[in-house]
């Protein structure tokens, strides 16, 4: 007997072990298979003229899919194992309910006779009603007016005087003193807060070890292939070099990739984009892992819960 339950355990053993293997080898399959993209873009001077097309796929291909912008219209299908999604299956069955709701005035056109009558009735003595109505409320304006002429002819109350209008008009410059005074108070109390917040030492590293582990994240992910280039030009040259020095503070992460050319004469917008490059779910698990290991992030983030201005 014993013999028996020791081989129903050792089953079970075995058939836990093949779950939980099964479940560390989907795991791992997650984590290490990346997730391919490629991306192309391109448009001259006008939004019309912008197209784009984005095709990615991911589990060797378990889900892929494709996205197509072009003439202002955006257009994608993704397929899932055997499920297939996209635009035009919207597009599809929007058009079988409108189909469905125009076969519907059809059916209320054939109803009796008798109904229709009944109808009409109720229609006749409902414009009845409404003229009854609009003979009493014409009736109801002409008391009104003898009242109010009544009204007039008796003692009424005197006007404001013009002691009373500067107490209120001080009255309300006083309360908007007062009103700026105290969001002016609040803002101080505010701006101290925040200082005291982000001067703390404890907040300083978190931030530091997030900057770090971000700028070790985005290597990791970066593209395998990027090509990018755009010219523009506007009437103003002043606007152009407001453009062309916002472009400049990213153009050192950027600028192995992409070429960049203003145009201080002419009014011109064009370019072109091409991007392609792999991402794995497992830089992201130990982005968040480390982050998750630090003592001060966790601390700031609590306090970042907390915190209230």
């Amino acid at each position: 007997m014993l013999h028996i339950i020791l081989l129903i355990l050792k089953i079970l053993g075995l058939f836990l072990l093949g779950i939980l293997g099964l479940v560390l080898l989907l795991a791992i399959i997650i984590l290490v298979s990346p997730a391919v993209y490629r991306l192309e873009a391109s448009g001259e001077d006008t939004p019309e003229s912008i197209r784009g097309k984005l095709r990615f796929h991911w589990l060797l291909r378990l889900i892929s899919g494709e996205m197509y912008y072009e003439y202002g219209a955006l257009t994608w299908h993704i397929r899932a194992g055997w499920k297939r999604f996209g635009s035009d299956m919207k597009n599809s069955g929007a058009g079988d309910s409108a189909a469905f709701e125009e076969r519907l005035p059809r059916q209320k056109k054939e109803e009796p006779r008798s109904e229709q009558h009944t109808e009409q009735h109720k229609e006749q003595n409902a414009e009845q009603h409404k003229k009854q109505n609009t003979e009493q409320h014409t009736e109801k304006p002409r008391v009104s007016e003898e009242e109010k002429t009544s009204d007039s002819r008796l003692p009424g109350k005197k006007k404001d005087s013009l002691y009373e209008r500067l107490k209120s008009f001080w009255e309300k410059i006083k309360y908007t003193f007062q009103k700026i005074c105290d969001n002016i108070r609040s803002l101080v109390r505010k701006k101290e807060r925040l200082t005291a917040f982000i001067q703390n030492e404890v907040h300083k590293s978190a931030f530091l070890k997030v900057m770090r582990e971000l700028r070790r994240f985005l290597k990791t992910v970066r593209p395998r292939e990027a090509e990018a280039y755009a010219e523009f030009g506007f009437t103003d040259p002043a606007v152009t070099g407001y453009v062309l020095a916002l472009a400049s503070m990213v153009y050192p992460l950027i600028g192995e990739y992409a070429e960049i050319r203003p145009d201080f004469e002419h009014k011109v917008l064009r370019g072109r984009v091409y991007v392609r490059g792999r991402i794995r779910a497992l830089h992201a698990a130990a982005f968040a892992m480390r982050l998750l290991a630090d003592k001060n992030v966790k601390t700031t983030y609590r306090h970042i819960r907390k915190f209230k201005l």
